[in-house]
């Protein structure tokens, strides 16, 4: 009798291997994106992979039904890349990190491949572990970047990166104030721009990051891998097309329904803001998140980073006996938040991850952008897909007043026609 090595359709069984980096913004679309892989290929093998500290992580993380652990579902592996009770900034020098985790990420995520079966036959890795490449290559495997924030800061980096006088033209537009056209791309303004795009100067805080991202597309030319991009043709047809050097793919956007997660996920927490949300009136609450690195600011009204409650449309918090009109979490299931009638706004960072979750759920939008791509997120919904509008911070020091976010929130949900015409496009976008 043969063994089961030897049957053919083993051989050809598909194993996809998704590779990110331990942050939440990461893990959250590789999660979905490996579980519609997953549904689409029933047959197939999929395995999930990031940092131990990842792994470990609180589960925190909505799971797709599809991507829960055990037989039938997506495969976890970690990588150590020598952290694996995460980096601690107040205890961790971040220079020494950098250079410690990039021989340890290679050689634990090239045993992982070398045991796993059947054999891994596609690697897709996010920008954060660009040496997932290296791996794939030394085994053989075809890779494949996912890229994880619009298609248009994929565009404007590969341009910027590339010199032809792009970079000249960015910096000046970020200078002055104005605007910039890129081949393939709409005007946009330098409030459109990523941040990382200004920090060419070494002595800028992010020229690491910008460094990175330098090395990242080097990598790309050379290697040419194809790369999947979460967005989506509607809202970024020109991005998609506007580097024809390399294959560029949408497949998002990887957000799941609120059927789909995981009841796992559900705790009394959950329970306690889900209730709350279920005494208020449609659309009358004003759903307000920093993401995971938020932390409040000193007096401001809304400085990104800060945490806000939920709070009902015209409601105050001015005494005790207002207390519950408003609700603070440390946490929650944004896709089962947004989902709720009773939400009537999203006032966000404009991490792409919430952006696509909002759109996905019809919900209009308050985009308070800080850095990195986020500026060119909230141009994206603002202007773009017109599904919500962008709050003017006070120059050189980005806080944004009571007075401008309680405009904008008005602006989004009153009566006028302002606030119909972003419901109307709202309405368009959801899924």
């Amino acid at each position: 009798m043969a063994s089961p090595a030897d049957d053919p359709c083993v051989k050809a069984q598909q194993h996809f291997l998704f590779v990110t980096g331990p942050l939440h913004g990461h893990i959250n679309p590789v999660q979905r994106l490996a579980a519609r892989v997953l549904a689409a290929n029933p047959g197939a093998r999929v395995t999930f992979s990031t940092a131990v500290s990842g792994h470990r992580a609180p589960a925190h993380i909505p799971v797709p039904r599809a991507a829960q652990r055990g037989d039938g579902g997506v495969l976890h592996a970690p990588y150590s890349d020598g952290y694996d009770d995460g980096f601690d900034p107040s205890a961790h020098d971040a220079r020494l990190y950098r250079a410690r985790t990039r021989d340890a990420d290679r050689a634990s995520l090239a045993a992982v491949v070398a045991r796993l079966r059947p054999t891994v036959t596609r690697v897709a890795y996010t920008f954060l572990v660009a040496w997932a490449l290296d791996v794939a290559r030394d085994a053989g495997v075809p890779a494949a970047l996912y890229w994880i924030q619009p298609a248009t800061v994929f565009a404007v980096y590969h341009r910027v990166l590339h010199g032809g006088g792009h970079g000249d033209a960015l910096a000046a537009a970020c200078a002055g104030g104005g605007s910039v056209e890129l081949p393939g791309l709409p005007a946009l303004t330098a409030d459109a721009l990523p941040s990382i795009v200004s920090a060419a100067s070494p002595e800028h805080p992010m020229h690491g990051a910008f460094q990175s991202f330098r090395d990242l597309f080097v990598d790309l030319d050379e290697n040419r891998p194809r790369v999947l991009v979460n967005t989506f043709e509607a809202l970024e047809p020109e991005a998609l097309r506007a580097v024809p050097e390399l294959e560029v793919v949408a497949v998002g956007p990887a957000v799941p329904d609120e059927a789909s997660l995981s009841p796992r996920t559900t705790d009394d927490t959950t329970e306690d803001y889900m209730a709350w949300l279920d005494t208020k009136a449609a659309r009358s609450v004003v759903y307000v998140s920093f993401g995971s690195f938020g932390a409040a600011g000193r007096g401001d009204e809304a400085r990104p980073g800060c945490h806000r409650p939920a709070v009902p449309m015209g409601a105050t918090k001015q005494d005790d006996e207002k207390e519950q009109e408003g609700m603070v979490v440390a946490w929650c299931e944004q896709v089962r938040v947004l989902s709720h009638p009773a939400v009537g706004c999203f006032v966000t960072h404009c991490g792409w991850n919430s952006a696509l979750e909002s759109m996905a759920c019809g919900v209009p939008i308050v985009a308070l952008p800080h850095w990195t791509d986020q500026p060119t997120v909230a141009w994206l919904l603002a202007e773009r897909a017109g599904v919500g509008v962008r709050a003017c911070a006070v120059a050189g020091d980005g806080v944004v007043e009571s007075g401008e976010l309680q405009r904008c929130v008005e602006a989004v949900m009153g009566d006028g026609q302002c606030a119909a015409d972003i419901f109307s496009m709202n309405l368009e976008f959801r899924i």
